[in-house]
């Protein structure tokens, strides 16, 4: 299945595509096949003319000295000129220049998921003249209804302005995505919605934007593992668990507009067998009831306050189910490390399966747990979702079992990675992940970073994130 870090590196294979001018009659490139290191699209714009298969769909488009121009002469004009195949995981990179700008908040996009045709809905990687102001570099969708639903922005390190080329590019996996500003990264997402027939497009919004060395190259399927060179992954530990109450949507909430990777949570049911979202046995510490959680029916662990505890303003946040955990999740973005806590049987992990797949989360949901049978119902069941071992000491030999349970992860306590740090490349060589738990420190990130950590659990995610974009 397709999960998630980026591999950087591609091969240079080049794809020679014939040119020629572009009519009316070209239509939409289906799905292609997966060619990893395969260059779908390289053009330097030399030829003097429109590549064959790029639709202009509105605006002015034309070559000249060796450049591609797009002209926009209002803000309300999005104006797109179509070209490519749908792939899952590509590398789109330009050199791109602000020729002229109506006002220094117009934009010029890279086109991630576009129709041929240019219908909506369609999603791109915007970059303002003015990319230092705090929407200066944004992912958004245009909705069926022609309206703009801006799902993450960022401020660049420096200014696009006008008269000077920028190298940009974007990372896309599946519903992933990473946009990099002059080779650095500076924002991610994980709420595209790709169509499975779409291309990619160039764009331009109330300006002249020239463009150059346009280049499409596909990737492999992501992997956890971290490339060498790219931050820790961050992995809010409960949520934003230092700032609102554990296991809530408050807290996952705040975890992913402080830019964390991953929401770890930990899932138990209720008497009736409802999956819900909660870490201890019994609802007494982060609730104003009693009793397991077990012995409870959905109804009474509903009529809860899961948030006073924590701090007064949280009054009346509510324990929520693993449904509308993965609801949040689907429709408002972010990945989840679902850890399923303590024993359950088949038929219990049969119900947490069905709430993944039924919300259309497969693809953005690492299963993880303590417990061997979980982790074995769960590859019976559903061997497209990966899984992660959780260890409070090192097995004695971690690519062993990995192995055994076919584990896309192991996930040690940082006490007792550091008991043998060299069983992180050891797993690196297996192919296999590792996710630490749980570090809240700077000392800590930085030691963890030097091993070669792929993820870090912590409970101080928005922390973890400033920490991995000052070093």
């Amino acid at each position: 299945m397709t999960i998630f870090h980026i591999r950087a590196s591609v091969a240079s294979l080049v794809l020679a595509a014939s040119l020629g001018t572009v009519t009316a009659s070209v239509t939409a490139v289906g799905p292609a096949s997966a060619q990893p290191g395969r260059v779908h699209v390289s053009e330097n714009f030399d030829s003097g003319v429109l590549p064959a298969g790029w639709r202009a769909i509105d605006g002015t488009w034309r070559v000249q000295n060796g450049r591609l121009y797009g002209t926009s002469a209002s803000s309300s004009q999005n104006n797109k000129i179509t070209f490519g195949a749908h792939l899952e995981h590509f590398r789109f990179e330009a050199t791109v220049r602000f020729e002229s700008v109506s006002a220094s908040t117009r934009w010029a996009a890279l086109g991630l998921d576009v129709p041929a045709g240019g219908a909506t809905p369609w999603w791109i990687a915007t970059m303002r003249s003015g990319t230092t102001a705090a929407n200066g570099l944004e992912f958004a969708e245009r909705t069926t209804g022609n309206t703009w639903n801006v799902t993450d922005t960022a401020a660049a390190p420096t200014a696009a302005g006008t008269g000077r080329d920028v190298q940009v590019a974007a990372e896309v996996h599946g519903s992933q995505a990473r946009w990099f500003f002059a080779g650095r990264e500076v924002l991610r997402t994980g709420s595209l919605r790709r169509s499975g027939t779409a291309g990619q497009a160039l764009f331009v919004n109330g300006a002249t934007v020239s463009f150059d060395n346009v280049r499409v190259t596909e990737l492999a399927p992501s992997a956890l593992i971290r490339p060498p060179g790219t931050p820790l992954t961050v992995i809010a530990h409960r949520g934003a668990s230092a700032a609102a109450p554990e296991n809530t949507l408050v807290a996952q909430d705040l975890a992913r507009r402080g830019g964390a990777d991953w929401i770890e949570n930990d899932v138990q049911p209720s008497s009736d067998g409802v999956p819900f979202v909660l870490h201890d046995a019994t609802v007494d510490r982060t609730t104003n009831g009693t009793g397991r959680i077990r012995a409870l029916t959905s109804a009474q662990l509903k009529a809860l306050d899961a948030g006073s505890w924590f701090a007064p303003q949280y009054a009346g946040v509510r324990m929520p189910t693993l449904a509308e955990q993965l609801a949040d999740l689907r429709t408002r973005g972010g990945r989840l490390l679902l850890e399923i806590k303590g024993a359950h049987t088949r038929a219990e992990v049969s119900r947490i399966v069905s709430l993944v797949r039924e919300q259309q989360m497969a693809d953005r949901v690492l299963v993880q747990s303590f417990e061997v049978d979980v982790l074995r119902y769960t590859r019976e069941l559903a061997p497209e979702l990966p899984l992660g071992l959780l260890r409070s000491t090192l097995d004695a030999n971690p690519v062993a079992i990995s192995a055994q349970l076919g584990l896309a992860a192991y996930n040690p306590s940082s006490a007792a990675l550091l008991t043998r740090p060299a069983v992180v490349a050891d797993l690196h060589r297996a192919g296999i992940a590792t996710m630490v738990w749980t570090v809240d420190t700077a000392s800590a990130w930085q030691q963890l970073d030097s091993l070669g950590v792929d993820g870090v659990i912590t409970n101080r995610p928005a922390e973890l994130v400033a920490w991995n974009a000052t070093h």
